[in-house]
């Protein structure tokens, strides 16, 4: 049977690859993936693996992989997933190939629709399993620039001093200590965008802990006490 969108808007489709088999979709989204992050282009076969897996793979976790499609064109991919041990969503690789930049969807550029359609995707996910509401999706935004245009279209800047884990190209053989002495950090912005339906006043220390936990705990693996946990959380205020 066909794959179906899940979200369909004139010419816009999203399809959800995970478990799905949609092996030529697949393939599409890591090859602009491989595209239009160059620097990550040694992700791409854990992600064509995790691939073959639905969604809820991993305990807690509901792992979203989408091709955006205009006119039957790839144009656009996202990568998210929903913790719901932290009550966020994290937002990974957004993408639009260049030649689609300029489409809008509604009031909304592409790439500011497809991040709103993420945060309703976390809500829904949410409410599916019976949890309660989410706070927001927690987004990694490079560079400064980038972070200022999200802002300008309802994204917050959290306050601390974030870097993203990057692991190195994978070996056979390697152990994890090996693995975990291999990452290199890339400093990074984190933007919140916030569930419409949650009244958050005050980002506090707490709740900002629990956002950088769910990525680099939770997504990237780190251990706890790890040194580069902690001295980012060393850095928000308390």
């Amino acid at each position: 049977m066909p794959l179906k969108p899940v979200i369909q808007v004139g010419n816009v489709a999203i399809y959800d690859l995970l478990g799905s088999g949609d092996t030529q979709r697949i393939e599409k989204m890591l090859g602009l993936y491989a595209k239009l992050f160059p620097q990550y282009q040694h992700y791409v076969p854990r992600m064509r693996r995790r691939a073959q897996f639905g969604n809820e793979h991993r305990k807690g976790h509901i792992v979203h992989y989408w091709l955006v499609e205009v006119d039957g064109q790839p144009a656009a991919l996202r990568t998210f997933r929903y913790v719901s041990e932290r009550h966020c969503g994290l937002a990974h690789a957004l993408a639009v190939d260049p030649s689609f930049r300029e489409v809008e969807v509604g009031d909304h550029r592409l790439a500011v629709f497809i991040i709103y359609e993420c945060l309703n995707q976390v809500i829904q996910d949410a409410k599916q399993r019976g949890d309660m509401p989410v706070y927001g999706i927690v987004n990694e935004v490079e560079p400064h620039r980038l972070m200022e245009h999200y802002m300008r279209n309802g994204l917050v800047q959290l306050p601390l001093r974030y870097v993203e884990p990057i692991f190195p190209p994978e070996a056979e053989g390697r152990s994890c200590g090996e693995e975990l002495a291999g990452i290199r950090y890339s400093p990074m912005h984190i933007g919140f965008l916030p569930n419409p339906e949650v009244n958050v006043e005050k980002y506090s220390h707490e709740l900002i802990c629990e956002f950088a936990k769910a990525f680099l705990v939770d997504h990237y693996g780190l251990p706890e006490q790890h040194p580069a946990v902690l001295e980012v959380l060393e850095t928000i205020d308390p």
